[in-house]
């Protein structure tokens, strides 16, 4: 721990001083007698104490959650000696919403004795958070110096993307063999009915429609269609962005590629993530809890990285990107580059669907209102409208969404 004369122990000091040097240079005596009490008061203040001792430990309620959930941390104070007044400081980012407590607290422990200091604190914004570093400040009983030290306990918090509610889902063109939530027009083992036909050997007993076959006075087998699941590829774009903070295009698009992973990982779906920008990084499909997890931590690490050089979708193992996958893209439609990565995507036959994030309202957030932002959002609106139709004219089929809307 390293020590510090507090303010007040400062202007003690100042006077002490002030006087003194008038007092040689006037001659006077009072000057002498009237800094005085000030200097014993500095000498019996300042003087060492022994070093105080004690224990913190760091606790957070989560180590995982979502944007805008509540994360709780406490802290254990355990004193060894005395501690008079001890302030305790732990730092964060300035988004974060205080809901309950403070993150600064001051303390007066006895020897023996534990206090604990805790508060909750949402994160509006996805982060990989170090919580566990707080800034401990024992004061002197006489106010006048204070030793100071770091403590670290580090716990790395992971604030994911929102994920909210999807109610219509893009259905794949084409399905997998496995099973799933899609009614394939193939016969088989299944729920949906799909055709009545009269019984042949090797039918099973209890596909028998008896009610047909009581009718008809002849025996029926009721044939299912087979339930098959998909394929889905979110592509991310990653090489421009508008807008600044968790109202960016980038922040939105992350928020949609985790509520539509969810939705498709209900449906018993395969899904994948490449992020297409300066760096090319890929999920390849799967599915279930830990596979989610594993693509918010992809989107976690998204940001945008600046590049001249243009990837190649070819590279992507086939693994990654199936021939029948189902391809989202989800992009504010900036660079040329990803226009003409997804206009290769659907020339080679792929299912490709394109959810463009409004990049003019993402602008239009970030900047103060005036009526020159309001011309040149409105020009850009329009302009786009044009580039969007003239996309959906090539063969691209183009979903406008306003991140301010429900997906």
């Amino acid at each position: 721990m390293t020590s510090r004369i507090s303010g007040l122990g400062l202007v003690l000091l100042s006077l002490a001083a002030l006087a003194l040097v008038l007092g040689v240079l006037s001659g006077r005596v009072e000057l002498f007698l009237a800094s005085a009490p000030i200097v014993l008061r500095l000498l019996t203040g300042l003087r060492p104490a022994p070093a105080p001792r004690y224990r913190l430990t760091h606790e957070i309620s989560t180590a995982r959650l979502f944007e805008g959930e509540p994360l709780t941390v406490t802290w254990t104070l355990a004193a060894e000696t005395d501690l008079p007044q001890v302030e305790l400081f732990e730092a964060l980012p300035g988004s974060a919403e205080m809901r309950a407590g403070a993150n600064r607290a001051v303390l007066s422990v006895r020897a023996g004795q534990t206090a604990r200091w805790s508060y909750e604190a949402a994160l509006p914004e996805r982060m990989r958070l170090v919580l566990g570093v707080v800034h401990a400040r024992v004061w002197q009983p006489s106010g006048l110096a204070a030793r100071e030290a770091v403590h670290r306990d580090a716990k790395v918090v992971s604030v994911y993307p929102h994920t909210g509610l999807v109610p219509r889902l893009p259905v794949p063109l084409r399905t997998q063999a496995s099973i799933g939530n899609y009614v394939s027009p193939l016969v088989g083992e299944g729920l949906e009915p799909g055709e009545i036909r009269p019984f042949a050997p090797g039918d099973r007993v209890r596909h028998v429609n008896w009610r047909a076959s009581l009718r008809l006075n002849r025996l029926f087998v009721t044939r299912y269609q087979q339930e098959r699941n998909a394929d889905v590829v979110l592509m991310l774009d990653t090489l421009a962005c508008a807008g600044a903070g968790p109202t960016s295009s980038l922040h939105a698009a992350l928020r949609a590629a985790a509520s539509l992973a969810a939705a498709y990982l209900a449906r018993k779906d395969r899904v994948g993530l490449i992020e297409y920008g300066g760096v090319l990084r890929w999920v390849r499909p799967g599915s279930g809890r830990r596979h989610f997890e594993r693509l918010l931590d992809t989107l976690l690490r998204a940001e945008v990285t600046f590049t001249y050089v243009a990837k190649d979708l070819q590279l992507v193992p086939p693994r990654v990107l199936p021939p029948q996958a189902l391809v989202i893209a989800l992009s504010p439609l900036l660079d040329a580059r990803f226009v003409h990565a997804a206009e290769n995507l659907a020339a080679r036959g792929f299912d490709l669907v394109v959810l463009s994030v409004d990049p003019v309202a993402a602008t239009r957030d970030a900047l103060a209102p005036t009526p020159l932002v309001d011309a040149a959002c409105r020009l850009w609106g329009l302009e786009r409208a044009i580039r969007l139709d003239a996309l959906g004219a090539r063969g691209l089929r183009v979903l406008r969404w306003d991140a301010e809307e429900p997906l």
